[in-house]
């Protein structure tokens, strides 16, 4: 005669009894194979059966919530999610590369039983969240980062909140770029231009306005026997290596910081820009600009490497006024001289934009002219302008185009020509319009 039970349940008393009898099996990773049997052993010897799973359904349902993650493990892993959010034990919203958000239909047990699977998954980086440290960040193996806050930090009765980000190697090119509507082909061999030909710039925006994805498109251009050094903290989201017939083309040198609890052993992204510059770098590659490492950018930039970055801004003021901030966090000297250095070290600022029908544009490229005062103008080259924006029903249509408003200046001008750019090239670049004529 079958035994039924709820599923809860039925999950305690199978972790009671795997936990006094075979406890080895959830903590020893080389024994963990030995934990489906024992589940197995478990229900038969009980013969316990729920309606709703075949056997086989109930014991991998039952090793996913003892050895993985629960309901979060069938998104984990999968290349057309970019994120889980979590919002409460039983909120689970996850949005998709293409943009649109689906709301989970499962969600966890209780409150608890969150708090319980997000240790598990922070325990892989060997970070704690607990009611002495309710916050905290960690990661998976394959590029996924982690956020997690708990009570005090949120209500009691929601458990827990949590972040994952899943950090896919990017697969869109220049040409898809151009024929999904974030840019133009003008605007993308401008930039291109500019990377090629000493020009140091930023990539602004909110998180996931798709500026890494847009910077890895731009990288790919640069030719292979230029070295390109990149620096990213964390997790690797920059993918630069070009195999042919098993053979590396081109000359990459990918790195990620290293945090330490000792400050002894804390390798830092300004650690690694200042590295960089004794590999003898033509291009040199921050993930994103965050902290004092800006400051090296700038030193960098301004004594003749070209720099490329990211940085959580909007549009190109804001954006050197917030490397000027972060520069100042090494240096607190006059700040409007930090704010003209950020100007003359990027000069191009490229602002990246999700709109609300979840598109990504490139909102506007701009460039940052200093005065012989030391003040900045910047100067609109590319802008998408919108001319309608309605909600029908749940869907937003969006309306617009790209235009060229100016043209660059004549100092930058001059600086693409001394680093080898060629005036043919530069003429395309000297008329407006949205694109090729």
């Amino acid at each position: 005669m079958s035994n039924t039970t709820d599923f809860v349940s039925l999950l305690q008393s199978v972790q009671e009894y795997i936990s006094k009898n075979y406890a080895a099996a959830l903590t020893e990773t080389s024994k963990l194979p030995q934990l489906k049997p024992y589940i197995e052993k478990y229900l038969r010897d009980r013969n316990v059966v729920l309606e709703t799973f075949t056997p086989q359904e109930l014991v991998n349902k039952l090793y996913c919530e003892m050895a993985e993650y629960s309901i979060l493990t069938q998104y984990l892993g999968r290349d057309e999610i970019e994120e889980i959010n979590v919002g409460g034990w039983d909120d689970i919203a996850v949005t998709y590369v293409d943009g649109h958000i689906e709301k989970a239909t499962e969600h966890f047990y209780s409150p608890q039983h969150a708090v319980d699977i997000v240790k598990r998954l922070l325990h892989h980086s060997g970070m704690i969240i607990d009611n002495s440290t309710p916050m905290s960040q960690g990661h998976l193996p394959g590029n996924t980062r982690i956020t997690a806050l708990k009570e005090p930090l949120v209500d009691n009765d929601r458990g827990i909140s949590v972040s994952i980000r899943l950090l896919h190697p990017s697969r869109v090119n220049r040409k898809e770029l151009v024929a999904s509507g974030n840019s133009t082909q003008k605007m993308i061999d401008f930039l291109c231009m500019c990377l090629r030909y000493g020009v140091s710039f930023v990539v602004a925006g909110a998180t996931s306005s798709g500026k890494t994805t847009f910077l890895n498109a731009l990288l790919a251009s640069v030719p292979d026997n230029k070295r390109i050094f990149t620096i990213e903290s964390g997790s690797r989201e920059l993918s630069l290596l070009r195999v042919k017939d098993g053979q590396i083309t081109n000359n990459v040198v990918h790195t990620l910081s290293r945090p330490s609890d000792n400050p002894v052993y804390d390798i830092t992204q300004e650690d690694l820009v200042v590295a960089s510059l004794r590999f003898n770098p033509d291009i040199v590659v921050i993930g994103e600009m965050r902290d004092v490492e800006a400051y090296s950018a700038v030193e960098a930039s301004l004594t003749g490497h070209t720099v490329v970055s990211t940085i959580h801004a909007s549009a190109a003021d804001a954006a050197h006024m917030r490397l000027a901030l972060l520069c100042q966090k090494r240096f607190p000297i006059n700040f409007q001289t930090s704010l003209m250095q950020a100007g003359q070290a990027f000069p191009i600022v490229i602002y990246a934009h999700k709109l609300e029908d979840n598109s990504r544009k490139i909102m506007d490229i701009s460039e940052c002219v200093i005065s012989g005062n030391g003040e900045r103008e910047y100067r609109t080259l590319f802008r998408y302008n919108i001319a309608g924006n309605e909600i029908d029903g749940d869907t937003f249509k969006i309306q617009g185009h790209f235009e060229q408003p100016e043209i660059m200046s004549d100092n930058l001008r001059r600086k693409l020509i001394q680093f080898g750019a060629p005036q043919t090239t530069l003429n395309k670049f000297l008329m407006k319009g949205a694109d090729y004529a």
